[in-house]
């Protein structure tokens, strides 16, 4: 009672505001890893939900804009355009200076974004907001993927990314189901408020519970940062940097261009969002299962099975024609991806631990953005001069060519846990 007396008689120095912020810097330090990453999946799955919403929306609204197949494929683009240039520095930059700042920035800046979104009313606004909106993107999920990895103790590697991998494709999975209803019962601005609405939400989540260091949580020895140089001359590596591009080639012109394919065949946006929200929902519910199988066996032939079906699956679509051949198409990609996506995480996680995190997932993260960007220029065009479902079938051909060069890169591969015994 005395000591509480006291509290009340003097006031609060600068001293005693030091040692309640360094009392919340202990609490959130004897967070366990396996709460810290709930909490990381839960903010940054709704957050992702927010992305999806628009997600299939921007296609239809750049057609309202009066944006031509080329123009449409260049909005897309562009949101992977910015991340092209600037995955390889924000991984970077949060090796050496923590994942919390970039990942408050970029949710903040979706906010932001959101209302940008609705004050566009030419083309030309719209692809200028997709580039800061490709921007915004790389503060979030490349470095919460480097945080998980940060934290995951030895031999769950899989699982710590797959988990929050599943979080965020079913983020993207609600997202599109969620962007269909808004969209037909209260229109496309509403859609984009939601988005930002959802990004402050998860914000306030991110500053409240996830701390700023996670050193301390980690199981490995922190090691020195790999030159770039370096990385992009590991076999390995390019591999995963091809991975990344090739399964971005498929599934842009997919996610791109699938609702104007629906629109010709006269479905509705719900029945668009179902058809990508059931693509994505298989890939997150894969993510935790094929993530502990990529724990324990080589995962350089998980990728190979599923990236091959994707390839098949997303050249099958140019010959659909009704909602249940799409949506089937769909469910069989979703396994191709669930399948491929956890394993190539574990890979870039295994070396990651030992060349920097941050570097390494925004290396390959540039091989996707730069797949995403190729992607929708390339069937914009296709589109324009040979029709829809040829822009199927070019994608297809590319994810099934990009699987053999990966094969190629990735043959030698050996993960450190098979190459040596395990401790006892």
């Amino acid at each position: 009672m005395k000591d509480h007396k006291n509290r009340f008689n003097n006031p609060p120095c600068a001293a005693d505001e030091f040692d309640t912020d360094k009392s919340r810097v202990t609490y959130l330090s004897d967070l366990s890893p396996s709460l810290i990453l709930f909490l990381l999946s839960a903010s940054v799955g709704v957050a992702m939900t927010g992305l999806g919403i628009i997600w299939p929306l921007v296609p239809v609204y750049a057609v309202q804009l009066g944006a031509s197949g080329f123009q449409v494929g260049l909005i897309i683009a562009a949101f992977s355009i910015t991340r092209t240039l600037f995955n390889p520095f924000s991984g970077r930059f949060s090796d050496r200076w923590g994942r919390k700042p970039f990942i408050v920035s970029g949710l903040f800046l979706y906010a932001v974004v959101s209302v940008l979104y609705v004050l566009s009313t030419q083309v030309e606004m719209l692809i200028f907001v997709r580039l800061l909106h490709g921007f915004t993107s790389v503060l979030v999920v490349p470095v919460a993927m480097a945080l998980a990895a940060d934290i995951a103790p030895q031999r769950q590697l899989g699982l710590y990314m797959g988990t929050l991998n599943m979080a965020v494709m079913l983020g993207l999975g609600v997202g599109p189901v969620l962007g269909g209803v808004i969209l037909d019962y209260f229109g496309m601005y509403v859609a984009f408020y939601t988005m930002g609405g959802l990004a402050l939400f998860t914000l306030m989540g991110v500053i409240a519970f996830i701390p700023r260091n996670t050193q301390g949580h980690s199981s490995h020895p922190q090691q020195e940062l790999a030159p770039i140089k370096s990385l992009l001359k590991h076999r390995a590596v390019q591999g995963l940097f091809l991975l990344r591009f090739f399964v971005a080639a498929g599934q842009g012109c997919v996610y791109a261009f699938l609702p104007i394919l629906a629109l010709q065949i006269q479905l509705s946006s719900s029945q668009v969002g179902i058809v990508l929200g059931a693509n994505i929902f298989l890939i997150a519910f894969l993510q935790r299962t094929c993530g502990r199988l990529a724990d324990r066996i080589n995962p350089k032939y998980m990728i190979i099975v599923g990236t091959f079906v994707s390839g098949l699956v997303v050249f099958g679509m140019s010959f659909a024609d009704s909602f249940s051949m799409i949506l089937f198409l769909n469910i069989i990609m979703g396994l191709g991806n669930g399948i491929a996506m956890p394993a190539g995480f574990v890979i870039t996680g295994q070396i990651g631990r030992t060349k920097g995190m941050g570097s390494l997932l925004g290396l390959t993260e540039t091989g996707w953005s730069l797949g995403m960007t190729i992607s929708p220029i390339i069937s914009g065009i296709v589109m324009d001069s040979l029709g829809v479902p040829t822009i199927f079938l070019t994608g297809g051909a590319l994810t099934i060519t990009g699987t053999i060069l990966i094969y190629f890169f990735l043959f030698d591969y050996v993960p450190p846990k098979l190459s040596s015994p395990a401790p006892s």
